[in-house]
C-alpha cells in the first residue's frame, strides 16, 4: 500500500513524436509526486532550504518500463517509504493509469547542504515525522489491536458494553427456552382440559405439582378457592364465582409478572448501548484530535488509527443493542399471546364454573 498518491494530466510538452509519455519524463513524474509528498509531510523545499539549510537530491534511480501513457491520460504516481538511514532514504514509486501499472522504480535521496552540497543528516523534523509515517503504516488495525491502544476512558466503556452485551444474550437464551416451555406446557394442559376429564380429578392431578405451566397453576388457584367456598357452605352461585374468578386473576398477574422478568433489562441495553457507545467514540476522536496537535503534519493516514479506535465503541454499542432490541421485540410478542391465551381460558373456566356452581360436589365436568 502506498504512503503518498498523486494525480497528475498528461499535456503536449509530456509526450515524444509518437504520441506517448517521453520515457525521462516519468521522472519529472516522480520528482513531481516526491516534493507533493514531502509538502504533504509539512516540508516544503524552498522552506527547507532556507529554514534548515538542507535540501534532497537524486544519488541513484532504477526504472521499469511497462506501459506507454499518452495525451490527456490522467496517472497516479505513488510514494512508498522502502528504506531510511541518517543522511539518506530509498523510495518506491509506481505511475499508474488507474489498474495498469506503466513504470515503477526505486529512486534513492539524499540529505545535502543547501550551500555547500555536502552530505548532512535528515532533520530531526523530518526524521520525527518519518517516523511517525511509519508507525501508523505499520500499525494493528485489527479489533483487538485497536481496543488494546485505545484510551482508558474508551476501554472502559468497551468493557462495560461488552458485560452488558454477556448479560443480555445470557437473558435471552433464558427467556428463549422459558417461553418454549411455557407454551408447550399450556397446549398440552389445554388438550387434557379439554378432554372431558372431571375437574376434582384434574385438579388433584395438577394441584401442588412442581414446575407446571402456568394455565395449570391458574386452574388450580381458580378451582381451589372455589372447593373451599364450596366447604364453608357459601351457596351463592355469584359469591363461588366471584372468588374463583379473583383466585385466577392474582395468580394470572404473578404468572404475567415471571413471564416479563427481565425484559427490561433488555429494553434498556437496546435504547441505552449505542449512546455509551457514541460516548466512547466522541471521547476517542477528542484523545485523537488531542494527540494529532502535536505533529507538524497530519494526513489521513495518521488521523485513521485514533478514528478507528474511537468507532470500534461506536459498533460494540450496535453489538450490543441489536440483539437486545430484537429479541424484546419478539418476547414481547410471544408474552401477548400468551397472555392472551391465559385470559381467555380464566373467561372459558369461569362459565364452566358458573354452570356447576349449582351441582353437588364432586360432579364438576369440563363441558
Amino acid at each position: 500500500m502506498s504512503d503518498f498518491e498523486h494525480g497528475l494530466r498528461v499535456y503536449w510538452e509530456d509526450t515524444d513524436a509518437g504520441g506517448v509519455v517521453f520515457y525521462a519524463n516519468y521522472l519529472k513524474f516522480f520528482e513531481r509526486a516526491r516534493t507533493e509528498w514531502l509538502r504533504a509531510l509539512g516540508f516544503e523545499q524552498e522552506r527547507m532550504r532556507h529554514e534548515e539549510g538542507v535540501m534532497f537530491i537524486v544519488s541513484a534511480t532504477s526504472l521499469r518500463y511497462l506501459s506507454p501513457a499518452r495525451l490527456d491520460d490522467f496517472l497516479h504516481v505513488s510514494v512508498a517509504l522502502r528504506e531510511r538511514g541518517r543522511v539518506s532514504m530509498t523510495l518506491y514509486q509506481q505511475a499508474r493509469r488507474g489498474d495498469v501499472l506503466l513504470a515503477e522504480g526505486e529512486i534513492r535521496i539524499g540529505c545535502v547542504g543547501a550551500r555547500d552540497f555536502k552530505p548532512s543528516r535528515i532533520p530531526a523534523s523530518i526524521q520525527q515525522a518519518l517516523d511517525s509515517l511509519e508507525t501508523t503504516m505499520n500499525q494493528d488495525l485489527s479489533i483487538v489491536a485497536l481496543i488494546m491502544h485505545a484510551s482508558l476512558p474508551v476501554q472502559l466503556v468497551i468493557v462495560g458494553l461488552l458485560a452488558m452485551s454477556l448479560a443480555s444474550w445470557s437473558v435471552i437464551f433464558n427467556k428463549f427456552f422459558a417461553l418454549s416451555r411455557i407454551k408447550a406446557g399450556n397446549e398440552g394442559f389445554e388438550s387434557e382440559f379439554w378432554s372431558g376429564k372431571n375437574l376434582n380429578e384434574l385438579y388433584n392431578s395438577v394441584n401442588g405439582r412442581q414446575g407446571g405451566a402456568p394455565l395449570e397453576r391458574i386452574f388450580a388457584a381458580g378451582m381451589r378457592e372455589f372447593l373451599k367456598l364450596r366447604e364453608r357452605r357459601v351457596a351463592e352461585p355469584t359469591a363461588l364465582l366471584d372468588g374463583a374468578r379473583r383466585a385466577m386473576r392474582a395468580s394470572y398477574q404473578r404468572e404475567l409478572d415471571a413471564m416479563e422478568s427481565h425484559l427490561s433489562f433488555l429494553a434498556s441495553v437496546g435504547s441505552v448501548s449505542p449512546y455509551i457507545g457514541l460516548f466512547g467514540t466522541i471521547w476517542g476522536i477528542m484523545h485523537a484530535f488531542v494527540g494529532l496537535s502535536n505533529l507538524q503534519q497530519v494526513t489521513l493516514a495518521t488521523v485513521a488509527p485514533g478514528i478507528a479506535e474511537a468507532l470500534v465503541a461506536t459498533a460494540i454499542g450496535l453489538f450490543a443493542a441489536i440483539p437486545a432490541v430484537l429479541a424484546y421485540n419478539r418476547f414481547a410478542r410471544q408474552i401477548d399471546r400468551s397472555a392472551i391465551t391465559l385470559e381467555t381460558f380464566i373467561e372459558e373456566f369461569s362459565n364452566i364454573l358458573q354452570r356447576n356452581a349449582g351441582a353437588p360436589a364432586g360432579h364438576h365436568g369440563a363441558d
